[in-house]
């Protein structure tokens, strides 16, 4: 089965896109695996569909609103005649410049119930910060900071979708369920000091090995990769919006030497802390 791979080069280097799904994939999307390095958010308009997200199923129609997080395979099948679905594909870079703090309470609720119903009044301001968006569509600099501007509402606004929700007081939460809501929990709190899987796993009262399977079924990365992209948020957090010198970064990362914390970011990045603050600030 081939599956398509999403790459940053379909949005055009602004490190966010709006397009259909037959735009990325053509007309007969139906059942073709795809996959995007990034965050996709799926609204449907109209119409209804089905959608599996590392293979588990969900029923999208008007209103929904699914988000799909980086790497984790997805396709679309039996499809309304009348479906109408609009796709946000936001890079890792850019999710690194927004202004907030990253929410693992909110990441949680995305891993477990990644579909929710948007009213009617959040469906239309999403619908309005879209067209709003492509209205500021130039290259000047003035205009692609009002176009980051407007994305970063439209996130905070379907990041608000998911903070609404409330559980079902009478669900019972499986042990992999709890595992995987504790961990994150204790990841937000120590990805900066701790970058080892056995710590997690210490804490968690299980084995590396287990972690890791419960971990990658329950969102399609192992637990390594989490704990590497939580230290990745937070540094490139660090070069983007402090004047830290990559020697202060590393001490506050609890890396050994800056040159460790160097080699840590060029491996995952494949650039360094400086060529990437760099590259992001000649974007601007």
């Amino acid at each position: 089965m081939n599956i398509y791979e999403i790459e940053s080069l379909n949005i055009s280097g602004r490190n966010f896109a709006f397009k259909s799904i037959s735009e990325f994939l053509g007309k007969d999307f139906q059942n073709q695996p795809f996959v995007f390095d990034g965050l996709l958010l799926t609204i449907c308009i109209k119409g209804k569909a089905k959608i599996t997200i590392n293979y588990k199923e969900y029923l999208i129609d008007a209103n929904s609103l699914i988000v799909i997080l980086p790497k984790h395979i997805c396709s679309i099948r039996d499809c309304s005649s009348d479906l109408n679905i609009r796709m946000v594909l936001v890079s890792s870079d850019f999710l690194c410049h927004l202004p907030i703090t990253p929410d693992f309470d909110l990441l949680k609720s995305m891993i477990i119930r990644p579909c929710v119903k948007l009213n009617e009044r959040k469906l239309d301001d999403l619908l309005k910060i879209h067209t709003l968006i492509n209205r500021y569509n130039s290259d000047d600099k003035l205009t692609r900071q009002i176009q980051d501007t407007l994305i970063h509402s439209m996130i905070l606004i379907i990041a608000s979708s998911f903070g609404n929700l409330s559980l079902n007081p009478e669900h019972i939460f499986s042990r992999q369920e709890t595992l995987v809501r504790n961990f994150f929990d204790i990841l937000i709190h120590s990805c900066e000091a701790k970058r080892s899987v056995s710590y997690y796993a210490d804490k968690l009262c299980v084995t590396p090995k287990y972690l890791t399977t419960v971990i990658k079924s329950a969102s399609n990365l192992p637990a390594q990769k989490w704990i590497n992209e939580a230290v990745l948020i937070s540094a490139k957090r660090y070069i983007m919006t402090t004047d830290m010198t990559i020697h202060q970064i590393a001490d506050s990362l609890h890396f050994l030497t800056a040159s460790s914390f160097v080699r840590f970011f060029r491996i995952h990045t494949g650039c360094s802390p400086l060529e990437y603050r760099k590259r992001m600030n000649q974007s601007l």
